[in-house]
């Protein structure tokens, strides 16, 4: 490049031959790293190529007045050989950028690349309303999703206590149904969730899941049991609640939740409700 031309008279034999072409100052907040090596050895002791300066552009520092008309702002310099060699990674600059939720006290700074990936599950995101269904647009912190669904979902009944009952009632209903309930213990709120589902024409699922409202970290000090019990009869489903941050639908993805089909729910039903006894520990 015009920044970085060679003396005329010539291809660059050797690194002793010819001192080493010099990028203009470096313009902006850069991270200090190795000064650049010779042109031989970017390039290799046998020669051959004609060194090339790379630019990435970034914010101009203002008292850099000299070079500020000419850069217009360049923070790293990385030589080319026309062969194809390169300088090694290790004096590469690498771009970051900093993640959606660094303001909700996300420490992480990540190659762009790996941001989406990341942000999908960051504990710091957003919380969005537990509510299976999508209906509720609701997202907030983890401190105000309970004031959220006694505000907004006063239909949800709480019941106190680790061992209770969760009655679902008319599970006959025709289409997709979700029934809610909470429970509260060990100073924590948990979401219980029985969901239909129909699979394909007349064949029906319900998926049972228990939802900390709480952390993932959080989660992992408890577990849940959940029981069906009927005439000489007893289906038993233990695992460890997840984080309404994962939501319902990821627990029925991985099959992480009771499954069963309606001919084993009308084997414990009592004239079309469902009693399931839910029990929560502490690890």
């Amino acid at each position: 490049c015009s920044v970085c031309s060679l003396l005329s008279g010539g291809n660059v034999k050797t690194a002793s031959q010819t001192p080493p072409p010099r990028c203009l100052p470096i313009i902006g907040a850069v991270t200090p790293r190795p000064p650049a090596p010779p042109v031989g050895a970017l390039m290799g002791e046998e020669g051959g190529g004609t060194p090339t300066c790379l630019f990435t552009p970034t914010e101009p520092n203002p008292e850099d007045q000299d070079w500020r008309p000419l850069m217009q702002s360049f923070t790293s310099c990385e030589w080319k050989a026309s062969a194809g060699r390169r300088r090694p990674p290790s004096l590469t600059l690498r771009p970051s950028s900093v993640l959606q939720y660094s303001s909700a006290g996300c420490l992480l700074s990540l190659h762009h690349t790996e941001k989406p990936d990341h942000e999908e599950v960051c504990e710091f995101r957003p919380y969005t309303c537990p509510c299976p269904g999508a209906t509720c647009k609701w997202h907030g912190s983890l401190e105000a999703v309970m004031p959220h669904l006694m505000h907004a979902h006063k239909s949800i009944t709480t019941l106190q206590g680790e061992d209770i009952v969760f009655l679902a009632t008319d599970i006959n209903l025709p289409g997709a149904v979700d029934w809610v309930m909470m429970q509260s213990c060990f100073s924590h709120h948990f979401m219980l969730v029985l969901e239909k589902q129909e699979k394909y024409e007349g064949h029906q699922q319900f998926f049972a899941v228990v939802l900390l409202i709480g952390t993932r970290k959080q989660a992992e000090n408890f577990a849940y049991r959940l029981e069906l019990n009927g005439n000489r009869r007893r289906l038993t489903w233990e695992a460890t609640p997840r984080s309404i941050h994962d939501g319902v639908a990821a627990a029925i993805v991985n099959s992480d939740c009771l499954v069963f089909d309606t001919s084993i729910a009308h084997l414990f039903a009592d004239n079309g409700n469902l009693g399931i006894n839910v029990t929560i520990s502490m690890c």
